[in-house]
C-alpha cells in the first residue's frame, strides 16, 4: 500500500524530512533515533552508523512473544555506547592535554538499579568503570556486581553497618572509598576500621558556595543536605590525623547538582572545588583522586540551550573543561594530576529506554460549522457568534478571533445567569470552535502579528488523546518537576500531522497528563499528531526515559509496572530480545496494599451466592472475578 502524503501550505508534499524537523529528532536523538524515509521511527542502538530497526516491526515481534502495551523497551547496546562515548571523551582530552593521570566513569546506581542496566554498564569493554552506592541496599548490590578490584564510591547517610560493609568490601579486594558527608560518620569509620584492622580509604565531600542554575540546584551549593563546610573539613582532618589514619584520605568529592544546563555554571563551581584540592595537599593529605560528581546533562528538548531540560554543551566539551581546568590549575600550583572520577549516570542511561504506548481513545471539540435555524429567535450574543461563521478577510483574522472569544465569554456568563438555554449554549460553543478552526487555518506561523493567537489556538483546539499508561508510574518527572521528554508518533511520519493533542493517562487525576512537548526548536503545551483512522492502532514513543523514571514511578490508582524487555543487536546487525519482565497484575497491586486476593475471592463468593443469579450465572461471575485478578492493571484489547 503506497504511503499517503499530504500537501503543505506551499503546495509541496509532506515528507519524512518535514517530520524530522517538526519532532526535532535529529537534535535530541543523539544518532540513536531517526525517522525513515517511509515515515517510521527507527532505532540504531550502536549509533548513527549501526544497523536500524523500525519500532513498528519491533512491536509486532514483541507482541508475538506475548508482551503487551504499554511496554518499556531497553536497548543495552545504547548503554554501552554511551559509556564508551563518555570515557572516550575523557581519554581523548587526557591524551590531547598530556594530563598525567587517568579517568574512571562511576555509575551511580540510584539512576536506574535494574540488574541488566548495571551489568551491561560494567560489562562495557576497554573502559574504566566503577560503581557508586548511596544506601545500604545499593551497597549490597554493588559489592556483589562490581568486578574484583573495581572502584566503589560510597555516598549518602551512613550508619555503623553501612561503614562496616564498605570496609569489608575493601578487604574483599574492591577499591572502596567511603565519602564523609557528615561529622557523625568520622568516629564510626575510625572505630570500625580499627576493629577490622584496615586503613580506611576515605573521601571528603565539600559543600561549595557556587550554585548552578537547574531544577536540582539544591543538591549542590550551601543548601545541599550533604557535604562539609570549611570549618567542618578542618575538624574532620584533625580527627583522622589524631587516629593515625590520615594517610587513608585520598579522595576529594563535590557535587554541583544534576542536569547542569550551562557549562559556565559548572566552570565557576569547578574553579572553587579544585582550590580544596590544593589545600588538602598542603595539609599533608595524600589526596590523589577527585570525584567531580554529577551534573553532566542530557539535551532532552534538543534546543542545545540553557533551558532546564537542555544543555549548551556536549560530552566532549564537558570532558575538555574538567581535564583542562584541572591540568591548568595543578601545573600552576605544581601539584600532581589527580585521578578523575565523574558520576554521570543520567548521561549514561537516559537514551537507552523508550516507553511505547497506544492511544485508546480521543476527545475533540466539534468544530464543524453548525446549521443555524430560526436565526431571528436566537439571543443576540448567539447571533453575534453566528455572524462570524462566514469568510474572514485575511487582514482581520486576529481581530475576528478576539471578538469571537469575547462573545463566547459573554455567552457563558449569560448561560450561568439563566439567560441562555442549554441548547443555545451548545450552539454558541459549536459556532465558536468552528470560527476558531477556520481562523486557525488562515493564520501564518511566520507572521509575527499572528503568533499570539496561533499559540492560544494550538492549546484551545488541541484534542485529548487518552493513552494506555500512567504518568505517575512511567513518567513521574513529567508530573513532579515538569521534565521535558521527547514524544513522537512511531508511524505515518511521511504524512502531515494535521491535529494537535494533549496526552492524558488512565489515572483518575487531573495531573495525569503530559503538559509540555518538544515541537521543532520550542516547547509547546500540545503536540502535533495525526488524525486517527477507524480501526487504527496509533503508537507513540516516549524517549530518553532511561534515567530515574523506572525507580521513581509510583502506583497511583494501583497502576503497576508495565511489561519490559531488553533488545540487543547481534554482530550481523540483526536484533533479538531477552530479559522479559511481565507487567504487575491486579492481584500483585492489591497485595502491595495488603488486600489479600484470597480474602477478596471469599467476599466475591459470598456476594454472588446471595445475589439473585442462576447457577450458570454464579459460575460465570466467579470465573470472571477470578480472571480479573490475574489481568494487567492497564487496558487490554
Amino acid at each position: 500500500m503506497p504511503v499517503r502524503r499530504t500537501r503543505k501550505d506551499d503546495g509541496s508534499q509532506w515528507t519524512a524530512a518535514d517530520s524530522r524537523s517538526v519532532y526535532g529528532i535529529r537534535h535530541w536523538g543523539a544518532g540513536y533515533f531517526s525517522i525513515s524515509d517511509d515515515g517510521h521511527v527507527e532505532v540504531r542502538p550502536q549509533g548513527p552508523n549501526g544497523a536500524a530497526v523500525e519500532f513498528t516491526g519491533l512491536i509486532e515481534q514483541l507482541r508475538d512473544a506475548g508482551l503487551t502495551l504499554p511496554l518499556l523497551v531497553r536497548f543495552p547496546d545504547i548503554l554501552q555506547d554511551r559509556v564508551r562515548h563518555l570515557t572516550g571523551a575523557f581519554d581523548a582530552n587526557i591524551e590531547r592535554l598530556e594530563y598525567q593521570s587517568k579517568y574512571t566513569a562511576l555509575y551511580p546506581i540510584k539512576v536506574n538499579q535494574q540488574e541488566a542496566v548495571i551489568e551491561n554498564i560494567i560489562a562495557t569493554q576497554n573502559v574504566s568503570i566503577g560503581l557508586e552506592a548511596g544506601s545500604k541496599p545499593e551497597l549490597m548490590a554493588v559489592l556483589a556486581l562490581a568486578p574484583k578490584g573495581g572502584t566503589i564510591v560510597c555516598n549518602g547517610y551512613k550508619d555503623r553497618e553501612f561503614i562496616r560493609l564498605a570496609l569489608m568490601g575493601q578487604k574483599l579486594g574492591h577499591n572502596v572509598f567511603i565519602v564523609i558527608e557528615k561529622m557523625s560518620e568520622v568516629g564510626m569509620v575510625i572505630e570500625e576500621a580499627a576493629e577490622l584492622k584496615v586503613i580506611p580509604q576515605v573521601g571528603l565531600r565539600v559543600r561549595l558556595s557556587s550554585l548552578a542554575s537547574s531544577k536540582w540546584a539544591d543538591t549542590g551549593g550551601e543548601k545541599s543536605k550533604f557535604g562539609l563546610s570549611a570549618a567542618q573539613l578542618l575538624t574532620v582532618i584533625e580527627r583522622f590525623r589524631a587516629a593515625g589514619v590520615e594517610q587513608g584520605v585520598r579522595l576529594l568529592h563535590f557535587h554541583m547538582g544534576s542536569q547542569i544546563a550551562n557549562l559556565a555554571d559548572y566552570r565557576d563551581g569547578f574553579r572553587e572545588a579544585i582550590r580544596y584540592y590544593a589545600e588538602l595537599r598542603a595539609l599533608g593529605l595524600p589526596v590523589d583522586h577527585i570525584d567531580v560528581g554529577g551534573g553532566l546533562g542530557v539535551d532532552y528538548d534538543g534546543t542545545h540551550s540553557r533551558n532546564a531540560s537542555s544543555i549548551n554543551y556536549d560530552i566532549d566539551e564537558y570532558a575538555g573543561t574538567v581535564v583542562g581546568m584541572l591540568k591548568e590549575f595543578c601545573d600552576r600550583q605544581e601539584l600532581p594530576h589527580p585521578h578523575i572520577f565523574s558520576e554521570s549516570g543520567r548521561a549514561m542511561t537516559a537514551h537507552h529506554a523508550v516507553l511505547v504506548m497506544q492511544v485508546t481513545d480521543f476527545e475533540r471539540h466539534n468544530d464543524e460549522a453548525p446549521t443555524i435555524e430560526n436565526y431571528d429567535e436566537l439571543p443576540e450574543i448567539v447571533q453575534a457568534l453566528a455572524d462570524l461563521l462566514g469568510p474572514t478577510d485575511p487582514e482581520m483574522v486576529t481581530e475576528t478571533y478576539w471578538r469571537a472569544t469575547h462573545y463566547m465569554s459573554e455567552a457563558a456568563a449569560q448561560y450561568a445567569s439563566g439567560k441562555l438555554s442549554l441548547a443555545q449554549k451548545a450552539l454558541a460553543e459549536q459556532s465558536y470552535f468552528a470560527i476558531c478552526r477556520r481562523l486557525y487555518n488562515q493564520l501564518k506561523a511566520r507572521q509575527r502579528s499572528h503568533r499570539a493567537v496561533l499559540d492560544e489556538l494550538n492549546d484551545k483546539l488541541a484534542d485529548k488523546y487518552i493513552c494506555n499508561f500512567s504518568v505517575f508510574q512511567s513518567l513521574p518527572d513529567t508530573w513532579a518537576i515538569d521534565q521535558i521528554l521527547p514524544i513522537v508518533p512511531l508511524q505515518r511520519l511521511s504524512e502531515e500531522p494535521v491535529r494537535r493533542a494533549v496526552l492524558q493517562d488512565l489515572t483518575c487525576d487531573s495531573d495525569g497528563k503530559i503538559k509540555h512537548y518538544v515541537d521543532e526548536q520550542s516547547i509547546e503545551n500540545s503536540m502535533p499528531v495525526h488524525e486517527i483512522q477507524a480501526g487504527e492502532e496509533y503508537f507513540l514513543g516516549v524517549f530518553l526515559v532511561g534515567a530515574y523514571q523506572e525507580i521513581l514511578g509510583d502506583m497511583h490508582n494501583l497502576f503497576g509496572d508495565t511489561d519490559s524487555v531488553n533488545v540487543y543487536q547481534r554482530e550481523d546487525g540483526t536484533f533479538y530480545h531477552a530479559g522479559i519482565e511481565t507487567h504487575d497484575t491486579i492481584e500483585d497491586m492489591l497485595r502491595y496494599v495488603h488486600l489479600s486476593p484470597e480474602e477478596l475471592m471469599t467476599y466475591y463468593r459470598d456476594k454472588v451466592s446471595s445475589a439473585r443469579l442462576s447457577a450458570k450465572e454464579r459460575t460465570q461471575y466467579i470465573d470472571a472475578l477470578r480472571l480479573g485478578l490475574t489481568r494487567s492493571s492497564y487496558l487490554t484489547p
